[in-house]
């Protein structure tokens, strides 16, 4: 039997021996999400510093997530066609570009408008970053390769709210500023040291598939669509918590400081747990891993109806925490793996997507049945949602071995 010891550095190995570009991935998208200030102090600067009103700034909010859904598409196809690391390195460098614009414009509607184009931009680095990452890794050290990025993304996000928050108190220009000097550093990163994939050079050079082509392709992969209507649900209800779930502690007498210090649990869990969860969970199977990464998440959302107290409410967060970390790598390994080589980039957009409507559509569906039927049916419905979803997720994994049988 293996000591602890010897296990430790089993897993250590195991992500040291990542490819070289997933590494510098990973340093790329912390250095970005550390300055990723704007959009965490967004309604602030917009209702606050501009004077716009706080329903201006949710509609600038909203024009953002349409600029995501759109960029989600158009960077998943400049990707496949065109090469990841051209669209990275356009979305990056193109990104900081218009945050410096935004940062001169006080106008509301110009204000709004660029927003949308610096989604429409930025975002496009998202597929190619993640396609870029199942390019370069095998099979078997998907799940590590994302499990690290995914890491590397909370380790800069944990970083940015107290740094933003100074920056802020001194002026809210520094946010820009900061941000676009992070974005194009990233930008720096992918252009000194990432090289395209060769695999996939070949592959898309042979094979180059148009949109309308790749379109014909996915609206023929029903198991993709099965997988989609899955995410879209579980994102649904995963942005409860950083929605719904500060009104229902509010409303319970908990102040803002409080449910910054509980949700904190949600980070450090992740920083903890992540690469070691990873590293046991990849010699189970793949759905059954992703079904009990649901039912933990349906546990932890359904409880919080009757969770009153604090020590109650962080036994609710490490729940639906656990089954965010046992769903984070294993979500985009199943699309890279579904994917075909050549629509590798437009399958993580349309992944992506699930995100961008989750939070178009969870944000005010969570909130309308709060304020219309109260906590006692919001978070039971929350967790009836992903039992569905563990349900569609059973029968996509078993038409997924069917298809394996017969191929």
């Amino acid at each position: 039997m293996n000591s602890p010891a010897s296990n430790t550095r089993g897993m250590i190995q195991q992500y040291q021996e990542l490819p070289r570009t997933v590494h510098l991935l990973c340093v790329g998208s912390f250095i970005n999400r550390v300055g990723s200030f704007v959009m965490l102090f967004l309604s602030i600067y917009v209702s606050e510093q501009l004077q716009l009103g706080t329903t201006f700034a949710s509609y600038c909010i909203g024009a953002f997530g349409c600029g995501s859904v759109v960029s989600a598409l158009l960077g998943g196809q400049l990707a496949d066609q065109f090469g990841r690391r051209r669209t990275m390195l356009l979305a990056l460098f193109g990104g900081a570009a218009t945050l410096l614009l935004l940062s001169q414009i006080t106008n509301g509607w110009l204000f709004m408008f660029t927003l949308f184009l610096f989604a429409l931009i930025m975002d496009m680095y998202r597929p190619a970053s993640a396609a870029l990452v199942g390019d370069a890794v095998t099979d078997e050290q998907r799940p590590h390769a994302f499990g690290l990025l995914y890491l590397s993304f909370n380790l800069g996000f944990a970083v940015a709210p107290p740094i933003g928050g100074y920056l802020a108190g001194k002026s809210f220009q520094y946010l820009f500023w900061f941000d676009a000097a992070t974005t194009a550093m990233y930008g720096a990163v992918v252009l000194l040291t990432i090289r395209e994939i060769r695999h996939f050079h070949k592959h898309s050079q042979s094979r180059p598939r148009s949109a309308q082509a790749a379109l014909q392709h996915l609206l023929h992969d029903h198991n993709f669509q099965l997988f989609m209507v899955c995410s879209l649900l579980t994102n649904i209800v995963f942005m409860q918590a950083f929605v719904t779930l500060p009104l229902y502690l509010y409303r319970l007498g908990f102040n803002e400081l409080e449910f910054g210090q509980m949700i904190c649990l949600n980070g450090a869990l992740i920083v903890l747990l992540q690469l070691p969860a990873t590293h046991i969970l990849s010699r189970f199977p793949r759905g059954a891993v992703l079904i009990c990464g649901e039912l933990l998440m349906a546990a932890g959302f359904a409880l919080t109806a009757a969770a009153a107290s604090a020590p109650m409410i962080l036994l609710t967060i490490t729940l639906w925490t656990l089954g965010e970390i046992l769903q984070a790598p294993w979500k985009p390994t199943l699309v890279s793996e579904m994917a075909p080589v050549d629509l590798r980039a437009r399958y993580m957009g349309l992944f992506n997507i699930t995100h961008a409507m989750s939070i178009a559509l969870g944000a005010p569906l969570g909130g309308f049945v709060l304020s219309r039927f109260g906590p006692t049916v919001l978070w039971p419905a929350a967790g009836c949602v992903l039992l569905l979803t563990c349900g569609l997720y059973a029968l996509l994994f078993h038409r997924l071995a069917k298809k394996s049988e017969t191929t």
